[in-house]
């Protein structure tokens, strides 16, 4: 299988899985982030970071997300862990809540549909 499928399908299981404490330990801080969205259905953060072992620069624009768990502290991109800060910029920060569990399903949705591209793409 093609090393970048292997890297995706290894993001999408750890995005289901969750962060073990040495994992985010060990990852990126971002704060004053929003999610953006590529296209009609990926989502990817902006935000200020501090730690991220391959930029410098205080704002990073992040890989596609596979997993986001604001109220645990987390992300999973395609290529890292994130801890988030609790500075999540929203236009309407009372639908917080609603905002978090759509994001949550259509992230779902995007790892189902892109194992099954996969496997299409193996056969």
């Amino acid at each position: 299988m093609d090393e970048s499928f292997e890297e995706v399908l290894k993001a999408i299981a750890e995005a289901e899985r969750g962060p073990t404490d040495a994992e985010l330990l060990a990852a990126p801080y971002i704060n004053h982030y929003r999610l953006e969205t590529i296209g009609q259905s990926v989502q990817q953060i902006y935000g200020q970071v501090q730690g991220h072992p391959t930029i410098d620069d205080p704002y990073v624009t992040t890989t596609p997300l596979f997993g986001f768990d604001p109220d645990a502290g987390w992300a999973r991109t395609r290529s890292r862990w994130y801890r988030l800060g609790p500075n999540w910029l929203l236009p309407n920060p009372e639908e917080r809540d609603e905002v978090a569990v759509a994001v949550k399903n259509l992230l779902k949705a995007t790892r189902d549909w892109v194992v099954a591209e996969i496997q299409d793409e193996k056969s």
